[in-house]
């Protein structure tokens, strides 16, 4: 997850969940550097990143290269 007010990126469970002050209704996770609120990731989101980030691997590992040579 990255933080949309600080830029951190962290894993979900480094976060705080929820805040509290709602009785624990809300689905949010407070930044570990920041404490900013960030909204849980839908469940799609992440399988759609697996997937895109599965298929630029294949890419890349077809052509040799990478972004970062």
């Amino acid at each position: 997850m990255i933080c949309g007010f600080c830029g951190h990126e962290f894993d979900e469970n480094e976060g705080k969940k929820g805040c509290g002050g709602c009785g624990g209704g809300c689905h949010s996770v407070h930044c570990p550097r920041c404490n900013y609120k960030n909204p849980v990731e839908p469940k799609y989101m992440e399988k759609l990143k697996k997937l895109l980030n599965r298929k630029e691997k294949s890419a890349t590992e077809q052509t040799g290269k990478s972004d970062k040579e």
